[in-house]
């Protein structure tokens, strides 16, 4: 039986301190992001929210705050990629193309984005003052969230041309058109102080017109799918005719 040497043992006590450290300061950090999430929410839009009210919303001294973050910027920025991985990850789970027909997809995926926008209009109106982690300075973080929505979807429409025998390059404009069709009609929705088309409504409109395009770019490249079955069923169909 081997034994690990003094250095050894040494080093792995130095390695589970790091990751425990690691750990702690991870969850400081998510407390303060919610904390500042939670005070957006009841702010009025646009007020600005001193580190110091964030710092006791949180429960924690404001250096606390700094020696988390590196400056005020910093926090802005991750309080924005916390706000779009959180919509971003429930869009992915809207976007399973093992469940559900096309239609089905399309109108459970607005209604998130439209529930989301609709539900919190502080956030969404923070997530476009600027860019979020890691992002180029000149994208705010909602165009951020647009491109990867746009992107995770034409890895969709691509892995299907692949099943169907169809080269889905004429289709890669499609996603981003639609994504910025939807969130730009649901921005001016939440915007307008007496919509004249309820949250449902608004729904049901822009997964029709989605559907519209999503139908015609289809048809340009010689597929045609009924909105209303299920998906994984029509793609079988689509590479057994191929």
């Amino acid at each position: 039986m081997s034994v690990a040497s003094p250095r050894s043992r040494t080093q792995g006590a130095v390695n589970g301190y790091e990751a425990r450290w690691e750990q702690h300061n991870t969850e400081r950090q998510r407390t303060i992001l919610r904390a500042a999430v939670e005070l957006l929410e009841e702010k009025p839009l646009g007020a600005d929210i001193p580190v110091v009210q964030i710092a006791k919303r949180a429960g924690v001294a404001k250096s606390v705050v700094y020696r988390q973050f590196s400056g005020r910027e910093d926090l802005d920025r991750r309080i924005r990629s916390y706000l779009i991985d959180d919509l971003g990850a429930v869009l992915d789970a809207q976007l399973d193309v093992s469940a559900g027909s096309v239609r089905e997809i399309i109108t459970r995926t607005v209604r998130a984005v439209a529930d989301w926008m609709g539900d919190h209009p502080n956030l969404a109106a923070f997530a476009r003052t600027g860019p979020p982690a890691g992002g180029p300075d000149a994208v705010d973080a909602i165009s951020s969230l647009k491109s990867r929505i746009s992107a995770r979807s034409g890895e969709l429409i691509e892995a299907i041309g692949e099943i169907v025998g169809v080269d889905a390059a004429a289709l890669e404009p499609v996603p981003f058109a639609v994504v910025t069709m939807v969130e730009g009609v649901l921005a001016a929705w939440v915007a307008d102080p007496r919509p004249s088309r309820t949250r449902a409504e608004m729904v049901d409109d822009l997964a029709g017109y989605a559907w519209y395009v999503l139908d015609g770019a289809a048809r340009a490249v010689g597929i045609t799918v009924d909105p209303d079955r299920e998906l994984s069923d029509v793609v079988a169909d689509l590479a057994g005719a191929g």
